[in-house]
């Protein structure tokens, strides 16, 4: 696409724009607090170990929220650990979308 005075922002780079490796995740807790939201957001950021296996964190790229369903966009780190209660008590982390350049 051609542009005047506009540099290289037209290059065309490969990569989907979204880091090596981006998740979409739900965060689902019937009744959610918001300190239960901010603690299962602490713990998929820095980490969690479940049966001696440790989950490393990610970074949280952006969040949105619909009732007692978040969905958020965690870049890099593993796939979040499934299990029921692992980041917060009663909430659900699920991954809905990944998204990887490789």
């Amino acid at each position: 696409m051609a542009g005047i005075g506009f540099g290289d922002n037209y290059d065309v780079k490969a990569g989907n724009g979204l880091g090596p490796v981006t998740r979409i995740v739900t965060v689902v807790n019937s009744g959610q607090t918001q300190a239960e939201l901010d603690l299962a957001i602490q713990n998929l950021t820095n980490g969690v170990t479940i049966s001696n296996v440790f989950y490393p964190g990610a970074t949280v790229a952006g969040m949105t929220a619909l009732a007692d369903t978040v969905h958020v966009a965690l870049q890099g780190g593993v796939a979040p650990e499934g299990t029921a209660s692992s980041y917060a008590t009663d909430t659900t982390v699920t991954v809905v979308a990944t998204f990887d350049q490789a």
